[in-house]
């Protein structure tokens, strides 16, 4: 389920600098769309901006079509204490019906890293396994109001339901952090 790649590598991107980057399926249902056998992340902890070379294996037991997945994310950031990430321009902390959300993908609109591995990323999903090798994301310097998520701790939580039924189907906790590239030059000499 490479779509479903997308936004965990979105998600993963975020950040735990004294935590190694984990995740976990919180999710046991045997009715589950998704299963990720592994992932990785390079360098750790994310460099923002940067590269970030990804790989994941997600097996997708069943056929996902139609709107009727529910995609929640809620997004926490260590500072002191956890504080959620709020929803901001469709970012943070918020929810998507998911095939919509990755209906704004079509052939030549998929990341260029997907493309170039046969992979899809819009519904629907025929089942089977899902394999990115290691591929390398560019991570955009963060500006204005998100530069404060530039760099931290954060806990990511991902649950996918079908609306139909109620029925989670999907869960996926994410720890990592993210940093910013050392100061260099004359003006951190200076400010440093």
């Amino acid at each position: 389920m490479a779509g479903f790649l997308i936004v965990l590598l979105a998600l993963v991107t975020g950040s735990l600098a004294s935590h190694p980057f984990s995740y976990r399926d919180c999710n046991h249902s045997p009715n589950k769309i998704i299963h990720v056998t592994s992932a990785h992340l390079n360098p750790f902890p994310v460099v923002v901006p940067g590269d970030l070379t990804g790989d994941i294996v997600i097996q997708a037991p069943r056929l996902v079509q139609g709107n009727h997945y529910k995609l929640d994310v809620h997004i926490q950031k260590h500072a002191l204490f956890w504080i959620t990430v709020p929803c901001l321009s469709g970012v943070g902390s918020c929810s998507y019906d998911l095939c919509n959300l990755l209906s704004t993908f079509n052939a030549t609109q998929c990341p260029p890293q997907l493309r170039a591995q046969n992979l899809p990323c819009h519904c629907p999903f025929q089942p089977g396994t899902y394999t990115m090798t290691p591929a390398v994301f560019k991570i955009p310097e963060m500006s204005g109001l998100w530069s404060w998520l530039a760099s931290g701790d954060y806990r990511v939580d991902a649950k996918i339901t079908d609306t139909q039924t109620g029925e989670e189907v999907a869960c996926y906790h994410v720890e990592v952090s993210a940093t910013q590239p050392p100061c260099s030059g004359f003006l951190c000499s200076i400010f440093g």
